[in-house]
């Protein structure tokens, strides 16, 4: 399975936005400074994909996850929360996902990218136990 991030915006954030109206008629609209938006992981394999799980960064989501040296809350996903979200959804849905095609739950793979909250030795070895939880 593999598993990814993305944040959805209401409005582009510096990239040109498009126009259903010719160029002579278009008005000018200001950018917001801060765009609604929701971020989500979601894992996809060969037989489907999983249902989308909201994290931090999602307009209006309660933030659970504080930054321990600044005592403020995460901007972004942490090492914590990619962990609960291993364990608590991506895991489970993939098994359920594998399960549904007729594998066997420790026959599938995890793959995932390098980042930063992805690499911690703590988050490598719930990926490489993911059929014992």
């Amino acid at each position: 399975m593999i598993p990814d991030s993305s944040i959805f915006r209401m409005h582009s954030m510096g990239k040109p936005a498009s126009s259903w109206c010719t160029q002579a008629t278009r008005g000018t609209v200001g950018r917001p400074k801060h765009s609604l938006g929701v971020h989500c992981y979601m894992g996809m394999t060969y037989w489907g994909v999983t249902t989308l799980k909201l994290v931090t960064n999602t307009h209006k989501l309660a933030q659970k996850y504080i930054n321990p040296k600044t005592k403020r809350a995460f901007t972004g996903v942490g090492s914590k929360e990619y962990n609960d979200v291993l364990q608590q959804h991506l895991i489970p849905e993939g098994k359920r996902l594998f399960h549904q095609a007729g594998m066997r739950a420790d026959k599938w793979k995890l793959q995932k990218d390098n980042g930063l909250a992805h690499t911690t030795k703590e988050n490598m070895q719930r990926i490489s136990d993911k059929s014992s939880h």
